[in-house]
């Protein structure tokens, strides 16, 4: 593929497309930064994904599919098939090369070379669980690990050519190769800060090795600028905890939380998990503020004798469609519904978030791919098409035909623990 994209992305599963624990082809197209390239007319190569990475939650859900020895025997052969002769794409590079899961150190140290033979050898682990003795939860754990493994070694060198350049490629040593543009770049959600939004718990968030990470990731992308591989990056800040659908008091709330601004009490919904008090809350949502204005000032005086970093402001973006805090200051109306960020239920409730409270739909990925859009045009001063949320409503097949029973079974909520368990996974350097 040649070399001098318009655009590229690094991140992790807010860039890859992600919705409801889903990876694949069809979300891939309608991912932020594919909707940000369609923004401005630029080509952009979308990952070819020729079938789920491993498994449809959205699927499960429709059916009412949740008894794990099913779940397993359609990872195993999705997996098979991930390891079958048939070519995975006729392109040898993706201009998106988000991976679901992945941190911020990951992009120094994600090989395919590394992840594809273990595809063979955590599919071997679940066909035989039983004579291992493996318990539910070691199981989860392999298929969230099978998860990354196949969608790293797609994503990364998606000919599948274990002697090609593309191989022994880092996220970051792929961009250097082909020297995009703009660089588009969303991580340290999974530093911990999912951890905060799904099991609503505080003491796993270290906002130290956060931006460490980022101060090292910044060092990297530096390099690059100087050396002309790069032209501009736009970089995303951390969203504001409380505003996620997943983090709710016990029930959905019937009026505005008190002086404070925050609720007494917030559980992660999915399995009604952890629990945080609404000072916690607020705790942790300054944490991240701060945070925030860390990363900014650090990476600011980094660049400033080559300027190229951008920040995206996520924080504001979600904070300005608060409305499960009555704060919605830019309300989103699409398919004559208002969309907003209470969890997802029938009828007319939810929207920005899939069913796992966690991952955005295809309308809230047009208001992220909105937000980067205005601080593209601020900074290069290049126009953007208007986004469309009525269009971006149409085309996301979740929205459009939301399961009527939502009665999330406690597996998905071990599926999502594990999926986010990024500090227990191997070859993590964080």
């Amino acid at each position: 593929m040649a070399n001098r994209p318009e655009l590229m992305a690094i991140g992790d599963s807010i860039y890859n497309g992600t919705r409801s624990l889903t990876t694949n082809g069809e979300l891939a197209r309608i991912s932020a930064p594919a909707q940000v390239a369609n923004a401005f007319n630029w080509p952009f190569a979308v990952p070819t994904y020729p079938t789920d990475v491993l498994l449809n939650i959205e699927t499960i859900i429709r059916n009412n599919e949740f008894n794990l020895d099913q779940i397993v025997a359609g990872v195993i052969a999705n997996a098979e098939g991930w390891m079958g002769p048939t070519p995975w794409s006729t392109l040898d590079q993706f201009d998106n090369i988000s991976i679901a899961q992945s941190t911020i150190a990951d992009q120094w140290t994600l090989k395919f070379s590394d992840q594809y033979p273990a595809i063979g050898t955590l599919t071997n682990k679940l066909i035989n669980r039983n004579a291992l003795g493996l318990d539910d939860g070691t199981v989860i754990d392999t298929i969230m690990a099978l998860y990354t493994a196949v969608n790293v070694s797609f994503l990364l060198n998606p000919g599948r050519d274990p002697n090609g350049p593309w191989a022994t490629m880092t996220p970051l040593d792929i961009v250097k190769a082909r020297k995009p543009k703009r660089l588009l770049v969303n991580l340290g959600i999974n530093d911990g800060v999912w951890t905060i939004c799904l099991q609503a718990v505080k003491d796993q968030f270290n906002a130290l090795q956060i931006r460490d990470d980022m101060n090292k990731l910044g060092g990297y992308l530096l390099a690059m600028k100087k050396a002309g591989d790069i032209d501009q990056i736009y970089l995303n800040l951390l969203p504001k905890p409380s505003c996620i659908a997943n983090l709710m008091p016990r029930t959905d709330p019937p009026k505005p939380p008190g002086a404070s601004g925050y609720y007494d009490e917030y559980l992660g919904r999915l399995g009604q998990i952890g629990g945080l008090t609404g000072q916690d809350m607020a705790d942790l949502d300054a944490q991240i503020l701060a945070l925030n204005n860390q990363m900014q000032s650090n990476l600011s005086a980094l660049f400033a004798g080559t300027g190229g970093i951008n920040f995206v402001d996520l924080y504001a973006m979600v904070a300005e469609r608060d409305d499960k805090h009555f704060r919605d200051q830019k309300p989103i109306w699409a398919g004559g519904e208002r969309i907003n960020n209470y969890p997802l239920e029938v009828p007319h409730k939810g929207g920005f978030f899939g069913l796992d409270n966690l991952h955005p739909t295809t309308v809230g990925y047009a208001v992220l791919a909105q937000t980067v859009c205005e601080q593209i045009s601020s900074v290069e001063q290049i126009p953007a098409s208007k986004f469309d949320f009525n269009d971006a409503f149409s085309k996301d097949s979740l929205l459009q035909h939301v399961p009527l029973l939502l009665s999330i079974d406690n597996l998905l909520a071990s599926l999502l623990v594990s999926f986010f368990a990024i500090f227990n996974r191997p070859g993590t350097s964080v």
